[in-house]
């Protein structure tokens, strides 16, 4: 079974993850990419989009997913 990307909207994402942003309230997405997709290009969620307009900061977690989180400035 394939694990599934998760996404929230900034404000409604679990506070570990908000806790990990270095942006300072300019956030808007949180996205956790499971460890099966991390080499897989994901447009979706890439710098320039709605995701993260203007930066999409990246995390490694401790069970090899990703962290992602889009902000708009």
């Amino acid at each position: 079974m394939t694990k599934s990307i998760r996404i929230w909207r900034f404000d409604d994402a679990p506070k570990e993850y908000r806790d990990m942003s270095r942006n300072g309230g300019d956030e808007d997405w949180v996205a956790v990419v499971p460890s099966n997709y991390v080499n897989e290009y994901l447009g979706f969620l890439a710098e320039g989009t709605s995701f993260g307009c203007c930066a999409v900061d990246e995390f490694m977690l401790d069970d090899g997913s990703k962290l992602l989180i889009g902000s708009h400035a």
